[in-house]
């Protein structure tokens, strides 16, 4: 109760007695009761209680007072889930790792139903309000192309649990994420509560007020970096055996490197920090503050440590991405060139240190997968950290002589250029390492150069990926078989299980090939998509990803946070590639989602 209380005091303490904000714009009653509402003006004479103007100046002020503070009460109650989802569910557990998948849906559900649902209805009913004010001229421009693809996709969720054989499954989804409607609705919720209703300072502006949200922005921000800071430093600990809230008592050693700090599962932990680091790194980009930036520096090498030691390879796919989409926005100018060849530092650095760490307590650090020991402890690393350190001297040395302005004039010739060369040559290579899997597995290489690559990237059988070569093609042969209907609209949300074991064929091949355990997903959250809620809700999901990447992308100068948004995007379809949804990590999207959208909203306002 203090703590609601608390988050009352923060985001009504700047109120004044006659205004109240609207859509992150400072409105007074008078704007509210009729006059200069959304594009147009609206008479007096229009908004008494009976239509004719007769008491209808009191009586609209006593609604509009009573509708800001509906307002305000659901911006508190969505503050209090923004803080409680960033700052205390990652470190929250039960019973240890025993059911913590179930133990943090708990939570999730318990916070949402209290929470999140109340804010909702209230935020339904001062919608409602504007929309009758202003005779729906207020939805004129309201709804972007972000807004539109979480509508669609949230739309096409609820079409296949409607369709679905298996309503209960496909509401709840799998016990241990459940990632069925309830959830995919809760998903969609919050991204358009905290869209409209995050607490910015009233009148910060422009691209630095990143750093002047009010307090209870503040708070929540410190909530998160807290949180995850935390959760990463314990995710470190554990790959050297440093325990220290006794998550490991009780269970077999043999498992300490399938799970790590509070998160649970390395796929799961693997897919939370790539979600949210994307948040610090882009401060540290685009913080001026020393203070700041040496701040989200220590923040950025826990979460690069912590990155290279959880040993999840799809982590690197996510990083890769990260990395790419960073390097997009660099090409800009001179100056954020300079940023990025500071993160390529701080992270090779990350690397090596973790490296030497394990060089230094061999007897107590965990032996990683192939792909994280060479970069901890390989050459790659330190040819990195030279290479990028000597491109970070000559541009800064460059700067010097010809002076910023005319880098910056020159640089606007061939910085694009560089950024287009860049990104086709990253797909080039994506393609170039399709086609050698492709004709190495199919065995053309050693029919046409009598050459055999044995490397377990490259040969695509069913133990590729950690059997994931067997369940893809298992899955793909699954949607091949679905009934139009269902190709089209799916089984229903989540309900990749409870389908695929219903059909005897395809529930004696998966037992026979992981008995005693059972198979409940995809492990590619696309792929399992396609068979969830059909090409019609994969579609709309992609839509969205596209939707959102291409809108942050257009205005990340102007803001950290909205540059975040697009990286976390990036960052969560190149984990969740090789990964699948789950409560861990899919909700964190879509906060952060809601977060660059409400930054980008303001400025657009």
């Amino acid at each position: 109760m203090s703590l609601c209380l608390f988050f009352k005091f923060l985001s009504s303490g700047n109120r004044k007695k006659d205004r109240f904000s609207v859509g992150g714009a400072s409105m007074d009653q008078k704007q509210l009761t009729g006059q200069n509402i959304s594009d147009g003006a609206e008479s007096k004479d229009h908004i008494g209680a009976d239509g004719d103007g007769s008491g209808s100046g009191q009586e609209s002020r006593d609604a509009g007072w009573v509708i800001a503070n509906i307002r305000d009460f659901a911006q508190f109650l969505t503050g209090c889930w923004m803080f409680l989802m960033l700052a205390v569910f990652p470190l929250y557990f039960g019973d240890k790792y025993h059911e913590i998948g179930a133990y943090k849906y708990s939570f999730f559900s318990g916070v949402s139903t209290m929470i999140l649902v109340p804010a909702a209805v209230l935020a339904v009913l001062v919608l409602v309000w504007n929309l009758g004010k202003s005779r729906l001229r207020v939805v004129k421009g309201e709804i972007s192309a972000l807004d539109a693809g979480v509508l669609l996709y949230m739309a096409a969720s609820a079409v296949s649990y409607l369709l679905s054989d298996f309503p209960s499954e496909a509401w709840e989804g799998v016990g241990g994420w459940n990632m069925g409607l309830r959830t995919q609705l809760l998903m969609g919720t919050s991204y358009f509560l905290i869209s409209r209703l995050f607490p910015w300072k009233k009148g910060a502006q422009g691209p630095g007020f990143l750093w002047t949200t009010g307090i209870g922005g503040k708070l929540i921000f410190c909530g998160f970096f807290l949180g995850s800071g935390l959760t990463f430093l314990l995710g470190i600990l554990h790959r050297f055996l440093i325990d220290p809230l006794g998550m490991y008592k009780g269970i077999d050693s043999s498992y300490h490197i399938w799970f790590l700090s509070t998160i649970g599962q390395a796929t799961w932990y693997s897919s939370y920090v790539c979600t949210v680091f994307a948040v610090g790194l882009c401060i540290f980009f685009a913080a001026e503050s020393r203070k700041i930036r040496v701040i989200s520096g220590i923040y950025c090498v826990l979460g690069f440590m912590t990155l290279v030691t959880q040993n999840s390879d799809s982590a690197f796919s996510s990083m890769f991405l990260l990395f790419l989409g960073l390097f997009a926005v660099a090409c800009g100018s001179p100056h954020k060139m300079e940023r990025f060849l500071e993160v390529i530092i701080l992270s090779a650095a990350s690397f090596k240190a973790i490296g030497l760490l394990q060089w230094g307590f061999a007897d107590k650090a965990l032996e990683l997968g192939t792909l994280s020991m060479s970069l901890s402890q390989g050459w790659i690393s330190w040819l990195v950290l030279l290479v990028v350190a000597a491109c970070y001297i000559a541009l800064l040395q460059l700067e010097e002589k010809r002076g910023e302005a005319r880098l910056k004039e020159s640089w606007k010739k061939w910085g694009s250029r560089l950024r287009l060369v860049c990104i086709f040559m990253a797909a080039a290579g994506i393609v170039l390492a399709v086609i050698l899997i492709y004709f190495n597995t199919n065995g053309f290489l050693q029919e046409w150069f009598g050459i055999t690559l044995n490397n377990q990237y490259l040969l695509f059988d069913n133990k590729w990926g950690s059997d994931r070569g067997f369940i893809w093609k298992t899955a793909a042969g699954l949607f091949a078989a679905l009934p139009f209907g269902k190709k089209l609209f799916g089984v229903g949300p989540d309900c990749f299980m409870p389908y695929s074991y219903s059909i005897p064929e395809y529930a004696d091949k998966l037992y026979q090939y992981w008995k005693p355990n059972i198979l409940t997903n995809a492990h590619n959250e696309f792929l399992n998509l396609l068979i969830c809620i059909g090409i019609a809700g994969l579609l709309a999901f992609i839509a969205m990803l596209c939707m959102g990447v291409a809108r942050f992308y257009r205005a990340s100068r102007k803001s950290p946070l909205i540059l975040a948004g697009m990286l976390c995007i990036l960052a969560y379809a190149g984990s969740n590639f090789f990964c699948y949804q789950q409560v861990c990590c899919t909700p964190f999207l879509f906060i952060i989602m809601g977060l660059a959208e409400s930054a980008l909203r303001r400025l657009e306002k």
